[in-house]
């Protein structure tokens, strides 16, 4: 698995990686990790025993990475890549030409696709497969001409199920997770996970978590995550005045099941189609948390409203406030949409499920 991210970035594809490669090595597979050595991804690997390779230090394209890739590949024998950028399918498929790798494989999400001539042919030529996480991302695929030749699956992320008695016995549950970060039983916490970049969203959560304040008491907002939104957000914070709104700003966490359980609702307000899964709403429907969602990208696949979640328009700070007040307000509403939420990923979002269709789709090349 060939991933180039940036040495601070650890989101849904370097999750999905991780959970992935765990998954096929517990099944008897080898799988060797390309990673930044000193980014956050190559840590997370390091910490659950995944093996890394040489490949992505230097420079984005300097041809010394396709070298120790191909060396790497031969020293371990493999046949199959999977990459997550382009320039790694590059290095990748001239790898392919030194080594015993046959098949490169593409996670993907469409922001990672060019439609450049350039990509078109590089696709075309060096490209056997990708794996979607969303039906609508594996129809835009199919749509384009010159991927013809590229089989597409669609293979949605999982969650292992484990995690949350895990959680639950080191960190303690709801009550010890809202008193960490100093809210009382009765505020309403609202959370929000992910990546503080523009398409996230997460400037209009702030707003509707200031509007909802205004009418109801002991709000409670916490960010979890960093980028280079946060000082923005967090001056936004700052200027909001009379209420008496608790914004909690919690940077990077190794560990998002620490803040997970103190959470009333999830909410993931994304505003363009980069989010194509959403992979923090299953994870709070695991625990229990009810989940609000922006009507974009592969959101509504996951949440259907009013039946276990909530939908609203992406970068409407007046709706997430209006869905957010029928929460406050209905209190088995949000009960129903917790344990409706709850059925949804054991039903259709499990980890073990998402590996063995990987492993059965990879073995389709290999075979």
């Amino acid at each position: 698995m060939i991933n180039s991210t940036p040495n601070d970035v650890f989101g849904g594809v370097e999750q999905w990686m991780v959970r992935t490669a765990l998954g096929l090595e517990e099944r008897g597979h080898s799988v060797g990790i390309c990673a930044r050595p000193q980014g956050l991804f190559a840590r997370r690997c390091t910490a659950v025993g995944l093996t890394l390779v040489a490949g992505a230090g230097g420079s984005d394209f300097d041809p010394r990475r396709s070298l120790a890739l191909a060396r790497a590949a031969r020293k371990r024998r493999a046949t199959l890549a999977i990459v997550n950028f382009n320039k790694d399918l590059i290095h990748a498929a001239r790898a392919r030409a030194r080594s015993p790798l046959q098949f490169l494989v593409m996670r993907s999400v469409l922001p990672m696709l060019d439609t450049s001539d350039r990509h078109r042919r590089l696709y075309a030529r060096c490209l056997d497969g990708i794996i979607t996480p969303s039906r609508g991302v594996r129809r835009t695929i199919e749509e384009y001409p010159w991927m013809r030749t590229v089989r597409v699956e669609n293979i949605p992320n999982g969650i292992d199920l484990g995690r949350i008695e895990r959680a639950r016995t080191r960190y303690g549950g709801r009550a010890p997770a809202r008193t960490e970060l100093g809210f009382s039983p009765d505020h309403f916490v609202i959370g929000g996970v992910g990546r503080l970049e523009r398409h996230k969203g997460f400037e209009h959560l702030l707003e509707a978590a200031h509007l909802l304040s205004r009418h109801h008491r002991r709000v409670g907002l916490v960010l979890a995550g960093a980028g280079s939104l946060e000082a923005e957000l967090r001056a936004r914070a700052d200027r909001m005045t009379g209420t008496d709104l608790q914004v909690i700003f919690t940077g990077h966490l190794d560990d998002p099941d620490t803040v997970l359980p103190a959470f009333d609702v999830l909410v993931l307000p994304s505003t363009t189609g980069y989010e194509t899964f959403g992979q923090v709403l299953i994870e709070a429907m695991a625990f229990h948390v009810p989940v609000i969602g922006s009507q974009i990208g592969g959101i509504p696949e996951i949440i259907r409203h009013e039946q276990n979640g909530l939908l609203c328009e992406p970068g409407a700070a007046g709706a997430l406030e209006a869905a957010l007040t029928r929460l406050v307000s209905d209190p088995d509403l949000r009960r129903s949409l917790a344990r409706a939420g709850r059925r949804t990923v054991e039903e259709h979002y499990r980890e073990a499920t998402m590996v063995d269709r990987v492993e059965t789709w990879l073995g389709e090349f290999v075979s």
